[in-house]
């Protein structure tokens, strides 16, 4: 580690205290990052909520009071994909309600956008990410590889971050709110779980009333002027297999309520391979693609739901 990154070390996050153990693997290391409060002068924008497709609604509106506008991306074009894709939605609706912790994949599933593309776009490297995402496409790089080297081509600075996330708000998945609040009704726990950066996710979790303490991505650090300095990589989730890896830990921190943490029945809901291959861990895994269909995920997932209003009942 060099100087710049041993002596003047920030990050922008969630404070420690108010995290799981996501927050807890880089204890005992000679230097603890100073971590600076997520509260600023320049507070983020308020993400957007997109209203549910009605042409998927089969009668739910009325019952849970949704409105009935369809949601587009900003150019007319709506997001909601064919229903052929979709894969025994009615059994994924069942398998859920058993589920006490559900956890949520966030770019392309919580939210609309992939977040590091619109940060990249953002600070004017959105062609050279795309063209290196493409690479890793392909499997020559670890996904901690790829973060650095992503990362790297950004190097976004603690005031481009700031400035993004006042011009830039979130645009949250049609039904995101009504399924999460009748998974609450239901007793689950809810958890984000993202190969994104905790910075970029925090309002989203506080539209969405989710404690950061249930939020496991990764952090940026940042030295004292404000320039990029690099991420956490004791974060699980900067790694391959590393929701898994968070899905573990979550067991671990359940434990000890209504059984243990290791009986609780775990879903897993995502647009990607990261989240397909998180179960296991998880008991169940529910492909979506209303924002992004992955070829693979749609094949090899036993659920596939195409829009949020099919999980609802």
């Amino acid at each position: 580690m060099n100087r710049a990154l041993f002596g003047s070390l920030v990050a922008i996050s969630a404070t420690d205290s108010s995290r799981g153990v996501s927050s807890l693997a880089g204890a005992g290391e000679p230097l603890e990052p100073v971590v600076v409060g997520r509260r600023n002068s320049l507070p983020p924008a308020s993400p957007i909520f997109k209203p549910i497709v009605p042409s998927k609604l089969n009668g739910l509106g009325a019952r849970h009071g949704l409105h009935h506008q369809a949601p587009t991306n900003g150019s007319g074009m709506t997001n909601d994909r064919p229903v052929e894709l979709s894969k025994r939605t009615t059994e994924a609706k069942e398998s859920l309600k058993k589920a006490q912790i559900v956890c949520f994949d966030v770019d392309s599933t919580i939210i609309t956008e992939e977040g590091i593309d619109e940060l990249a776009q953002f600070c004017g490297k959105g062609s050279e990410v795309a063209a290196l995402t493409k690479e890793a496409m392909g499997g020559s790089m670890t996904f901690q590889e790829a973060l650095k080297r992503r990362l790297d081509i950004i190097k976004p600075s603690q005031r481009q971050i700031r400035e993004f996330l006042k011009t830039h708000p979130s645009i949250i998945s049609a039904g995101v709110k009504e399924l999460i609040e009748q998974l609450r009704k239901n007793n689950a726990e809810i958890f984000l779980i993202s190969g994104g950066f905790d910075c970029l996710i925090e309002p989203v979790a506080d539209a969405l009333e989710i404690p950061l303490c249930n939020l496991y991505a990764n952090r940026l650090f940042f030295n004292y002027n404000g320039s990029y300095a690099g991420f956490d990589t004791t974060q699980p989730t900067s790694r391959s297999g590393g929701k898994g890896e968070a899905i573990k830990q979550i067991r671990s921190v359940m434990a000890g309520g209504v059984g243990t943490g290791a009986d609780k029945v775990v879903a897993m809901i995502g647009d990607g391979m990261t989240d397909l291959e998180a179960c296991p861990p998880a008991n169940m895994f529910i492909g979506y693609g209303g924002n992004a269909v992955r070829e693979e995920v749609q094949k090899r997932a036993t659920y596939y739901v195409t829009n949020f209003a099919d999980l609802l009942w």
